[in-house]
Order: C-alpha cells, then sequence, then structure tokens
C-alpha cells in the first residue's frame, strides 16, 4: 500500500485508533482472544432455570411484608387443581370420586419442593367440619373420614354437611358439587419445575383414564413447568432463524466469507456474553431467551455494517489495506455510539428492583458492549488477512436494497416528500398518542399472558375460576400491637365489615377469614342454628372459639390459615377470579382506602401477599420502572448524540424520532390488548437500544458525504450505500427473532418478537425517512458546516447518468 493511501486514511475521523490498532494486527488478535478464551471457561457454569422470587421487586413494601408472613401464612407459589366430574347430573359424592380427590391430596404432597402446611383439599386433615357433640362440645374433624363410605345414605349424609360447611363450600367444593379443589403451596427457591409438571400431568392422566373425571391444573409452578416443557422448541427455532440468516448473507454478500464474518463475530460476541453470565453466577431464564437471540442478531447487523462499508471503499478502487482503514476509522464513532446506545439501554434494566430484571439489564448489557471489540474491531482485522473481494460499482447497480434506497433518496430530493412523508408522520403521530398514552399496566387477559388462551394451562385456569372463589388470592396482613389482639371483638367486627366490602370489588370470589371461621363456629355451637351466625360480643368467647377449633384438630397448626398462634397477626384472604390489571388494581386500591378510613386500635394493616398482592407490586414496580428506563435511554441516547455531532439539532431529531417509535409501540400494544408487566418490560429498552443504531449510522454518513457533495448528492448516496446496509441488516434482525412469532407456542415470546420488530421497523423506516427529509429541510450545521470541496470521486463519476436518469423518471 502506498504511503500516500495510508496518509489520506489518517485524515479520517477515528483513523488514529484505527491505524494503531492495524500497525499491530497480531497484537490485536491476541487482545481479542486472551479474554475470550477466560471467558469460554466460564460457560459450563451457566444452569437455565427459573425461581419464582426473581419475578418479584425485592424492595417494594409489599413483597418485603410478603417475604416475612410467607413463613408463617405460606406463599403465592401455590399449584391450584380442581377435579370435575365429566357427567353433568353426577356430582363429586360418590366413593370413586372422592378417593381420586383424597389420591390427589396425597400424592401432590409427595412432590419434591411442597411446602406440606400449605397442601389444602376436602381429602386434608387441615380442612376440618366442626360440630357439636350431645353433650354440648365442640368437635373438629376432617371434612373426609378416613375411610370413605361407599353406602349411598352415608355419602349424602356427607354431602349435606359439605354444603352446610361455610369454610368449604364455594371454596373447596363448587357450588354446583361437582368440582373439588386441591391446593399444594411450593417453596420459592429453586425447583425442579419439569418434574413438578411431568408428575402433575402424570396424575392428570391417571385420573382422567376412566373418562369420568376431569382435572384441570393451574398455578405459578405449573405454569413454569409449561414453559419448561415449550422451551423444547428452542432448538427448532434457533435452526430455522440460523438457516435463515446464513441465506439471507449469502444472498446479500453473495460469498462464503460475507457469511463466515459475521457468523464469526456474532460467536465470539455470544462466547463473551455467555462467559459474563457464567462468572457472574446468573441463570438464565427461558422465558427471556429472546432477548440474547436479538443481541446476536444485531451484533451480525453491526458486523454487516463494517462489511458494507468495506465494500464502498473497495468498489470505489481502494486498495484492500486502506479500505480497512478508512472503513474501520470513518465508523468507528457511529459505531461506538450505537453499541454504546445499545449496552446503556439494557444496562438502565439494572435499576429495576426485580432480580430477573436486573440480571437480564446486566449480562445483556456487557453482551452488546463486547461488540465494541468482536465488531468493530476484530471484523475489520479479519477483512485485512482476507484476499480482497471481486466487487465493483456496477454489482451496487444491480443489488436489490441498493437499487430500492436509490430510488427513495431520490424520491426524498424531490418536491413532494416533505408532504407524503411529514403528512404521514403528523398523521401516525396523532394515533400513537391518542392510543398508546394510557397502557395497561398488568395483565389484560384471564389467565396467563405467557401462554395463548387456548392452551390446556389458561384453559384449566378459566374452568377453576368459573367453578370456585377463584383460585387468585390478595392476602392482607393484620397485624396486632400484642397477642391476642386479633381475638379483639372490635377488631374481628372491623373485619367482617371489611370482608362485607371487599365483596363489591370487580371479580370478587370469596374470603377466607377470622370473621367467617367465628360466625361458623358460633353456629354450630348453638345447634347449628342460623341466627346464631354472629360475632361474640366478647374477647374471651372469640378466643373459646378459635381455641376449640384448633384444639380439636388431630395435627397441630390448622389455624394458621387465618392467623398465628399467638393471635397477633390475622391472614385476611379475599379470592378474585383472575390477576388481570383492572383486577388487581381495583382490589388493592378499595382495600387501602377502606383500611385507612376505619383504622384499627393496635392493628397495622400490612400489604399485601398472595399472586394478586405479588401482582400488585411487579405492576407497581413495572410503571415506575417503565417511566424511569424509557426517560433513562432516550435521555441518555439524546445527550450522547448531541455531543458527539456537537449539535442540539442531532439530538432534537433522534429524541423526536425515539418519542415517536415507543409511542407507535404502545399504540400497537393498546390496540393489541397487550398490557404492560414484567415480561414486556424488557422490550422498550431492548427496542430502543437497538433501533436508535440506524438513526446513528444515517446521521454519520449524511454528515460524510455532505463533506464533498452538495446536500442532494450526499443524501441520495447515504441512501443507496448506508440506507441499504440499514435495510438489510433490519431485515437480518428481523430474521432473527421473527419466526418467534408463529414457531413458539409461549405467546409471551410470540408476542414479545412481534413489539420488538415493530418497534425495530419504526426506527429503521423513521432512519431512512424522517432522518435525510429533516437534514434536507433544515439543513443543520453540522451536515452543512462540514463540506470541505465539491471534488468529484470516482464513485460520482460512474454514477451521474444513473441519478440523473433517476431524477429525470422522478419529474425534478
Amino acid at each position: 500500500m502506498s504511503n500516500q493511501g495510508i496518509d489520506k486514511a489518517r485524515e479520517t475521523r477515528g483513523a488514529a485508533i484505527a491505524n494503531w490498532l492495524m500497525d499491530r494486527k497480531w497484537m490485536s488478535f491476541l487482545i481479542i482472544c486472551v479474554p475470550t478464551i477466560l471467558l469460554a471457561l466460564h460457560i459450563p457454569k451457566i444452569e437455565v432455570y427459573s425461581r419464582f422470587a426473581d419475578l418479584l421487586p425485592e424492595q417494594h413494601e409489599y413483597i418485603q411484608n410478603y417475604n416475612r408472613m410467607k413463613q408463617t401464612f405460606g406463599g403465592a407459589n401455590v399449584v391450584t387443581m380442581a377435579l370435575e366430574t365429566t357427567d353433568e347430573h353426577q356430582d363429586i359424592f360418590t366413593h370413586e370420586t372422592l378417593q381420586k380427590v383424597k389420591y390427589l391430596t396425597e400424592e401432590v404432597d409427595l412432590i419434591t419442593g411442597v411446602n406440606h402446611y400449605q397442601v389444602a383439599s376436602i381429602a386434608h386433615p387441615k380442612i376440618r367440619r366442626v360440630k357439636t357433640t350431645g353433650g354440648g362440645l365442640i368437635k373438629s374433624e376432617p371434612v373426609l373420614p378416613k375411610d370413605i363410605p361407599t353406602e349411598p345414605e352415608k355419602l349424602k349424609q356427607l354431602r349435606e354437611e359439605t354444603f352446610n360447611n361455610d369454610i368449604v363450600y364455594g371454596t373447596y367444593i363448587s357450588t354446583d358439587g361437582r368440582s373439588a379443589l386441591i391446593l399444594a403451596g411450593f417453596d420459592e427457591e429453586r425447583l425442579n419445575y419439569t418434574e413438578i409438571h411431568t408428575r402433575l400431568q402424570e396424575l392428570k392422566a391417571e385420573v382422567e383414564k376412566d373418562g369420568k373425571t376431569h382435572l384441570y391444573v393451574a398455578g405459578e409452578p405449573m405454569l413454569k413447568g409449561w414453559i419448561y416443557f415449550y422451551s423444547k422448541e428452542l432448538k427448532i427455532i434457533f435452526g430455522v432463524t440460523g438457516l435463515v440468516m446464513v441465506a439471507l448473507l449469502w444472498f446479500h454478500f453473495g460469498s462464503i466469507v460475507g457469511v463466515v464474518v459475521p457468523a464469526l463475530g456474532t460467536f465470539l460476541s455470544a462466547i463473551w456474553g455467555l462467559g459474563f453470565v457464567g462468572w457472574m453466577g446468573f441463570n438464565l431464564d427461558p422465558l427471556i431467551l429472546v432477548v440474547p437471540i436479538l443481541i446476536s442478531a444485531r451484533t451480525a447487523s453491526h458486523c454487516v455494517q463494517m462489511m458494507e462499508r468495506y465494500y464502498d471503499e473497495i468498489r470505489v478502487g481502494h486498495e484492500r489495506e486502506m479500505a480497512v482503514r478508512t472503513a474501520m476509522g470513518e465508523l468507528l464513532l457511529p459505531a461506538t455510539l450505537g453499541i454504546l446506545a445499545d449496552a446503556f439501554a439494557l444496562l438502565v434494566l439494572t435499576i429495576s428492583s426485580m432480580p430477573m430484571i436486573a440480571k437480564l439489564g446486566m449480562y445483556c448489557a456487557f453482551w452488546g458492549a463486547s461488540n465494541l471489540v468482536t465488531v468493530a474491531v476484530l471484523v475489520p482485522l479479519i477483512m485485512s488477512i482476507l484476499p480482497t473481494p471481486k466487487v465493483s460499482i456496477q454489482e451496487e447497480h444491480k443489488h436489490l436494497p441498493s437499487r430500492m434506497m436509490h430510488t427513495m433518496g431520490v424520491f426524498l430530493v424531490g418536491p413532494k416528500a416533505g408532504f407524503v412523508v411529514m403528512g404521514g408522520a403528523v398523521l401516525l403521530t396523532v394515533w400513537a398518542f391518542y392510543f398508546g398514552w394510557h397502557v395497561q399496566i398488568g395483565e389484560s387477559k384471564p389467565g396467563s399472558p405467557i401462554l395463548f388462551p387456548d392452551s390446556d394451562y389458561n384453559i384449566s385456569a378459566a374452568k377453576i375460576a368459573e367453578k370456585f372463589a377463584g383460585a387468585n388470592q390478595l392476602s392482607i396482613y393484620f397485624e396486632g400491637d400484642k397477642a391476642h389482639r386479633m381475638k379483639d371483638p372490635k377488631v374481628v367486627a372491623t373485619m367482617q365489615e371489611f370482608g362485607r366490602y371487599m365483596a363489591d370489588t370487580f371479580n370478587y370470589g370469596g374470603t377466607r377469614d377470622i370473621p367467617q371461621l367465628v360466625r361458623s363456629i358460633n353456629r354450630l355451637y348453638h345447634y347449628d342454628d342460623p341466627r346464631w351466625s354472629i360475632i361474640p360480643t366478647a374477647q374471651k368467647d372469640i378466643g373459646n372459639t378459635l381455641f376449640m377449633y384448633e384444639a380439636g384438630a388431630s395435627m397441630p397448626g390448622v389455624i394458621l390459615e387465618y392467623m398465628d398462634l399467638e393471635g397477633k397477626t390475622a391472614n385476611f384472604v379475599i379470592f378474585y377470579k383472575d390477576a388481570t390489571g383492572r383486577t388487581v388494581h381495583e382490589a388493592v386500591d378499595k382495600a387501602k382506602a377502606w383500611l385507612a378510613a376505619h383504622p384499627m386500635e393496635g392493628v397495622t394493616p400490612r400489604f399485601a401477599g398472595g399472586i394478586i398482592g405479588t401482582t400488585a407490586a411487579a405492576n407497581e414496580e413495572t410503571e415506575i420502572s417503565d417511566l424511569k428506563t424509557t426517560a433513562a435511554i432516550i435521555a441518555a441516547v439524546t445527550l450522547a448524540i448531541t455531543v458527539a455531532y456537537r449539535s442540539l439539532v442531532a439530538g432534537v431529531m433522534v429524541f423526536g424520532l425515539l418519542v415517536l417509535c415507543v409511542m407507535t409501540n404502545r399504540a400497537f400494544m393498546t390496540m393489541r390488548d397487550i398490557g404492560l408487566n414484567v415480561n414486556t418490560l424488557p422490550v422498550t429498552a431492548v427496542g430502543i437500544g437497538v433501533g436508535v443504531d440506524y438513526a446513528i449510522y444515517m446521521l454519520d454518513r449524511l454528515k460524510e458525504e455532505a463533506r464533498h457533495r452538495t446536500l442532494v448528492d450526499a443524501i441520495v448516496t447515504s441512501m443507496r450505500t448506508t440506507g441499504a446496509a440499514i435495510l438489510f441488516t433490519a431485515v437480518t434482525i428481523f430474521a432473527g427473532i421473527i419466526y418467534w412469532i408463529p414457531g413458539s407456542s409461549l405467546r409471551f415470546n410470540s408476542e414479545m418478537s412481534l413489539l420488538l420488530c415493530l418497534l425495530l421497523f419504526s426506527n429503521m423506516v423513521g432512519a431512512i425517512t424522517l432522518i435525510p427529509l429533516l437534514v434536507r429541510i433544515f439543513k443543520p450545521r453540522f451536515v452543512t458546516d462540514s463540506h470541505v470541496d465539491d471534488r468529484d470521486t470516482l464513485r460520482d463519476q460512474e454514477l451521474a447518468g444513473w441519478q440523473a436518469k433517476s431524477l429525470a423518471k422522478m419529474g425534478t
């Protein structure tokens, strides 16, 4: 390579770093290889599993109260099963069906990780029926006797007793008598959800094989089990994704090098990212694997940008060494800005108090930042030692993305562009802000949004909600200032009024509380006379009633469903039909408002446990985190661009584009009835970080081309080169995640991929339409002031005729 060529390369932006690295190629390779090997050694330490506690915002007041109380009252990680008879005219009170209820209760209690004190059904000893003996004593015994009767008379008597049991009717037995509920709480540390799911499916097959009953299974452990079950699809999804990306790279570059180099950069980036996960001791949650896949696709697109720029320099006649140095030097600024934008957008997720989101932000930020080495440095180094590719300016003419973007560029400098593009942008802005301003926080549909509505899990959840008080619990802990405070008649009466008030809330199902238990026992003590279903006026009477219930049980701790053994803290449980955003929001808000207006002496209400309480905490954290992360990402990216280009106009242009894209995404979520929750929270951060790269690359190319061309020529040339690369890289990223939409049985992965595709598409369209048009209309100084002279390049001379014909075609 001639000294003149080297000197010319050194004049460009970032050339100092590029030339330093290129002058020391083998040292640069060594700098890359050493950390790659060290990080690769940590990859075998990675484990793929989920923890219920990782989804909870550990700093939230509700979760702190929940964690403190769950040792006494149990957690929210509960499996709910409903055994229903298939014959509409037959209830569960047959020997065969009741035997199945008992069998399911005993078998679920044997699954590894179950909390034995949190198993409940009519067949479990802790679920009692209370009756008076001939001598007037209170007797507490299991609802279902140890030896299930076979005689019709005894089964009929059992049915009548069960239907008259306020503790059981509607809660553990459906109101039509055709279904029985079985509950099983599980630990919240690491569980083998595959084992739990497999065993529950085996139990389901066993009780359904005679065709007389059907078992519905829902609850968080079962949901996690389905996620693991469908994770088997990942091999197919990864395989299809890889093949599509290889095909696209081959189509674009038409060479093995064009496939191998991006693949190598992506592979090394994955080693850095996964090695960091293993080094930090993090687990990979199968539910959010789409995010690392997106980062890998983005790595491949950064490689394409670098290679495309290198090919551009070869096309205009530069030798290999100079082409590498020029491409590397010119792209260092936009590549660094883009990569750091990706990394920072993910890093801000670490401000979340939900461990899963915080860990995702940390390791994905490192993964994304590794592209500074595995792409910005490695790709030019590899290209510098490979043979010079055989490309020419004529090939660019034939290239479909280049032809499309050239035509678009010619349109953007024409007279109609302002009306069409800006008019469309205004209409899109109005639509986006109208529909996207108020996105629902939390789940938008009953069941789980992670699975499709017709999934076995969601059908089971809907059936359980239909038949029973509800599988979704809101636990409010009434904490007293001294022992036996929960036996105070005034406190119990206030709790009763509170329960009646909450009966008017949306999707209310029922309650499990001390007043209900006391009324039931008091009535039975008075010969089952309904007029005595009242709360005694003396504390000693309430205390005696509760003592007899506990003392009459064959096993200790049956009272723990209602209060602790000291009577200092009560667990007031409200059942709901679902855990959608509206249900959760209304339940918590109304409960807090009523309790604030009706204080109890010596008692402090503590919110909140159960799946409703933990979901409320997650929703509140999601709403706050979404606002903070979105604002932080947009502000940081805007500031970085403003500083890098020393132009407030550049920052404002990108700021406007990002806000429009985010609001478009929110509007789409509203139209599709997708709620903003812990699962969809990372979408905005990932989408903004990745999508802003397009605007950065376009701005930088416009600035560079404007140094030696008129603004019109700079726009057309930038569109034909960088615009074509942006179009192709966007297609590459789409290819990396789009198969998740039809290919995944997990609705969450499918919808998350759809949202990411929309966010990336809107950023891509904005970068190749709004950015060039705004530059043409407002002629910002950071672009126009970079003009040095009007000398023609080889590319200008060869393309002059082609551009003239295109301009003539557009009527300009």
